[in-house]
């Protein structure tokens, strides 16, 4: 776990109200042993205002102080480790540097992807939450955040949890919450995730299809997300892998009989007569050493299928 240096706040010089008093030059206040006159109301109401004023600059000061990171320079959300300058927002894209390249050890130092894709994103931000102090987010983040993604990551092949959470300093500049992320368990997703996908967007690779996604495949390496209600060529139902031992060329030519076996069209209701096994595979699978396939269902005389067929 990273190590926080909690925030200290500097004093800082004697308020004005502290400083000695000057004597008025001349007239009759310069006069020893003279009888004070009583002040006006007005000026005891100016000087009243006077000092709500210098009270409220005071508290505003040591708020803003109060969100550094304790040499002065602006508290950055996530610690140093993490070393974004600006919170994350829901939708953001990341990549993930982990310390000595072995994924899911130690603390991620991120960056974002604008565009989602270019890249080749390792994850997205999914989902925050709320604690009333960092110690809370720190002990309660992590657990919160695989609870908020659990739907996802139950609906895609290889991918896990990783909960963003807030450095003591930086407690006020995240929004007082933990982002949630969704990261590839073995390499990049390649795009974005769950809603945040487009209809008629073409998969840049196999790691960003999920379960009950409709398909258009336009041909035998390309294929497009497209709405359920209308027309499709196939179904996402699950997910197999092959071994370690299997090529990317050996499992574009046996995938279909994996799936058959794995997750055969028959389990989810599907007339065996009239539909059969389907299955996609992607480079990105085997470079990661994942092996992962996804397993479809498609209409045997090759025509389209619609709705909740």
């Amino acid at each position: 776990m990273e190590a926080y240096a909690w925030t200290q706040t500097d004093p800082g010089s004697p308020s004005p109200w502290e400083a000695p008093a000057r004597p008025a030059a001349g007239g009759a206040g310069s006069a020893t042993g003279a009888r004070r006159r009583p002040r006006p109301h007005a000026l005891r109401a100016v000087l009243a205002g006077g000092l709500g004023l210098v009270l409220a600059l005071g508290g505003a000061w040591y708020a803003l102080a109060d969100r550094t990171d304790g040499s002065g320079g602006a508290a950055v959300p996530y610690g140093e480790a993490v070393g974004l300058a600006e919170p994350l927002r829901e939708g953001d894209c990341v990549l993930a540097d982990w310390p000595g390249g072995t994924r899911f050890t130690g603390v991620p130092r991120l960056a974002l992807d604008p565009t989602c894709a270019d890249q080749a994103p390792d994850g997205q931000v999914m989902a925050f939450v709320a604690a009333a102090s960092d110690e809370e987010a720190r002990e309660r983040g992590p657990a919160r955040c695989e609870e908020r993604t659990r739907e996802i990551r139950d609906r895609l092949a290889d991918v896990r949890s990783v909960a963003v959470v807030p450095a003591p300093q930086g407690f006020e500049a995240a929004g007082r919450r933990t982002a949630c992320l969704v990261l590839g368990a073995h390499g990049p997703v390649y795009g974005p995730l769950g809603e945040r996908r487009r209809f008629g967007a073409a998969f840049a690779d196999t790691a960003t299809m999920q379960r009950r996604d409709c398909l258009d495949a336009r041909s035998h390496r390309e294929a497009r997300l497209v709405p359920c209600g209308g027309r499709y060529d196939e179904q996402v139902l699950g997910f197999t892998r092959l071994g370690a031992d299997v090529t990317l060329a050996e499992a574009r030519t046996g995938s279909d009989t994996a799936c058959a076996r794995e997750v055969p069209p028959r389990d989810y209701g599907f007339d065996p007569s009239v539909h059969e096994a389907g299955s996609w595979t992607s480079e990105g699978s085997w470079k990661s050493g994942a092996h992962v396939v996804v397993c479809t269902v498609k209409k045997r005389n090759g025509g389209t299928m619609e709705g909740t067929e």
